[in-house]
């Protein structure tokens, strides 16, 4: 199976893509310009780096500008790239049938990382990166091998799948492992090594993809069918026929469309919710192996296409997920609502907050958020009046974008209304169905002869699926979130003034702690409650350079605000947190490091505070990528002062905070450059994520 992953904003700066709708009756084609490879090879494979896109030929691999980064004297079956872009794990084919894997780097110097042991591990079949870089999974004839990808040292074993293995492919929250071959797909719980499912579609399987939420997993068949799983259960949740021969296929970013490159010369784009929705694209001039979503530097969606002259692109019109932004902008602000108020008592706040009145308050900001997002839909619409029930008083009135609705109206009345240019509408409100259409809830409607009015009140309506409790957390685990809290704050005010008085800090510096329950489900389908702690410091501007990082600083100690902050935390996961801290339980500790855009000229010497610290993986501007920092170079770019001011927080709350170390304990770096120039630009934030900690 071939597979791509491209760059949006390479891809769309190379490309002219196109609109598309499933309104669209003279679409323009999706062939716009041809984007090919210096070798006369077919691509076999296209996979991604941020910085550059690469290819698999039967014989090598090249970049977008033709340059052969690898050559191979076999030929390539499979290729997987690490999610940070330095180096490639290659399956070859030799001349008698066997494969082999070898692993490379990517930067032209065809450096080799890695020689598989087939002779004691067994042919491997395929290969597959975790989703944080660290790990690679090799499928052999023998088992499942795993190894670290700094040295590509073996580090584990994982239960043998029975398929052989066409591929491999990781759900993005790495909970799943999926292998596909004869007829089966396999899905391992990564988590706890452990197989989860066994699909048996009995038909040979071109692809498997996971939503990027990882709540869903698609498989689609050489038949042309495609089954949708929902994750947790592994059960179908709804199977899609008539996609012809099915090659391939990919969710878009929210989950709610699925592409699908269905024929040589076809690619359809199904609406997940109401399946018989399809956008379809005819490619007669190329033949489509693969398609992707990706998002241009407007975010707005665009699928790409792997074809046999290349990599072919286009914008497509995509309605939003309305029930997910929706349901993510509830639980924004309910997590706000949730909060103790600063002057608040106890007894207040626990008046304020219970079960009823919470419900109450979620209902209120969905149809509010619903109502934005909806816009003036009657406004929209052309208005019509069906029959009126003489039984129950009520006068159908008809939209052509939303579903009828019956407008209560006294009988006497129905005579002063000759049509729907008669009523005038006002505040309206609206809903989502289940398809992700919107209905009408609430309305008011004005006879403009008489002036009768009529309300239409539905907003007591049954609650959307999304919009149940399935994801609440209990009033007793918030209430007990919210006294810790408070603690966390006496404790944040008492370092506070410690620090004021030893001279280390100031009233110019502010220090942010607050805390939250977050619902999850486990990667075997149960419901968990994380627990989140966050803690961040602000200086005010003119006062930056003496309380936070001064140019070219990154340990913890050379900052007063920071050093601050990491005592608070040292205090409280030694003192009231403590009880979160047991020994081997996840904890997902994410750090951010920040420095601004004054250039540096010269190398700053880098003292090996942190060891030489090489391809590292972080992520900048939510993209994956490596970072390198050794003594002999020294610290040559903004970026380095970033991940050092990061990875500093690691090494001290290792050292410092008693009990981390003894946790499953999982750091995500996050650096950024901003482009403002000044002290109030260099900071450090920390998340802790204590994983089903109740």
């Amino acid at each position: 199976m071939k597979k791509i992953f491209l760059i949006p904003t390479l891809l769309c700066a190379m490309l002219s893509p196109v609109t598309a709708s499933a309104q669209d009756e003279q679409e323009e084609p999706a062939v716009k310009r041809d984007y090919s490879f210096k070798s006369a090879r077919p691509l076999t494979q296209i996979e991604s780096l941020y910085s550059a896109i690469i290819a698999a030929t039967p014989k090598g691999v090249q970049n977008t500008l033709g340059l052969e980064l690898i050559e191979t004297k076999d030929s390539i079956r499979s290729m997987a790239l690490n999610p940070t872009g330095i180096n490639v794990a290659l399956v070859e084919k030799d001349k008698k049938g066997n494969f082999y894997l070898q692993a490379f780097t990517t930067d032209g110097e065809q450096t080799r990382l890695m020689s598989f042991d087939s002779k004691h591990l067994g042919m491997p079949y395929a290969a597959a990166f975790s989703p944080d870089a660290r790990q690679l999974v090799v499928a052999t004839e023998n088992g499942t091998y795993v190894f670290e990808t700094k040295k590509f040292r073996q580090i584990g074993e994982l239960p043998a799948f029975t398929c052989h293995p066409d591929m491999l492919v990781f759900s993005p929250n790495a909970y799943f492992l999926a292998a596909a071959g004869d007829e089966k797909v396999e899905v391992m719980n990564f988590e706890e090594k452990t197989m989860r499912r066994t699909l048996n579609p009995e038909e040979t399987v071109t692809d498997v993809v996971f939503s990027k939420s990882s709540d869903e997993m698609a498989v689609l068949t050489a038949d042309g069918m495609v089954a949708i799983y929902d994750t947790r259960t592994f059960n179908i949740k709804l199977m899609i026929e008539d996609l012809d021969n099915g090659y391939a296929c990919d969710f878009n970013f929210d989950g709610k469309y699925l592409a699908v490159a269905a024929d040589d010369d076809k690619v359809t784009v199904i609406n997940l919710l109401k399946p018989e929705d399809r956008i379809i694209m005819e490619t007669p001039e190329v033949s489509v192996s693969d398609v992707l979503f990706i998002v241009d530097s407007n975010e707005n969606p665009v699928l790409a296409a792997g074809t046999d002259k290349g990599i072919r692109a286009r914008r497509v019109q995509l309605e939003p997920y309305y029930a997910k932004l929706v349901s993510d902008e509830v639980d924004m602000k309910m997590s706000e609502w949730l909060k103790k108020m600063p002057d608040e008592t106890m007894e207040e706040y626990r008046l304020r907050v219970n079960d009823e009145t919470r419900a109450k308050q979620r209902r209120l900001f969905e149809d509010e958020i619903s109502t934005s997002l909806a816009g003036n839909l009657t406004a929209m619409s052309t208005v019509s009046l069906g029959s009126y029930d003489a039984d129950n008083e009520v006068l159908a009135v008809n939209f052509d974008n939303m579903p009828t609705i019956f407008l209560p109206m006294p009988r006497e009345d129905l005579s002063e209304i000759n049509s729907a240019n008669d009523l005038e509408i006002s505040d309206q409100q609206y809903g989502l169905l289940g398809d992700d259409s919107f209905e009408l809830i609430y309305a008011k409607f004005t006879n403009k002869k008489t002036g009768s009015e009529y309300i239409y009140d539905n907003v007591n309506r049954k609650p959307m699926e999304f919009m149940n409790n399935d994801n609440i957390v209990s009033i007793e685990l918030v209430q007990q979130q919210m006294m810790e809290e408070v603690k966390l704050e006496e404790l944040k005010e008492q370092v506070l003034s410690e620090a004021k008085k030893d001279n280390i800090i100031s009233d110019h510096t502010q220090i942010a702690v607050n805390s939250e329950v977050i619902p999850e489900y486990d990667a075997n389908g149960n419901k968990i409650m994380n627990y989140n702690v966050n803690f961040a410091y602000q200086v005010d501007p003119e006062f930056s350079a003496q309380e936070d990082f001064a140019p070219g600083k990154y340990r913890a100690e050379q900052s007063g605000a920071a050093s601050s902050m990491l005592n608070i935390v040292k205090n409280a996961f030694e003192g009231d947190f403590a009880n979160y801290v047991k020994s081997g339980k996840r904890l997902n500790i994410k750090i951010s490091g920040t420095a601004d855009s004054s250039p540096i000229r010269n190398t700053i010497a880098y003292d090996g505070a942190y060891g030489d610290i090489e391809n590292e993986p972080i992520y900048q501007d939510n993209k994956m990528s490596a970072i390198s920092v050794t003594q002999k170079d020294g610290i040559k770019s903004n970026e380095q002062l970033a991940f050092l001011r990061a990875y500093g927080v690691k090494e001290y709350l290792d050292s410092n905070v008693a009990g981390l170390k003894d946790m499953d304990t999982r750091y995500t770096y996050n650096i950024g450059v901003s482009e403002g120039k000044g002290a109030e630009f260099r900071r450090i934030t920390v998340e802790f994520t204590f994983v089903d900690a109740f």
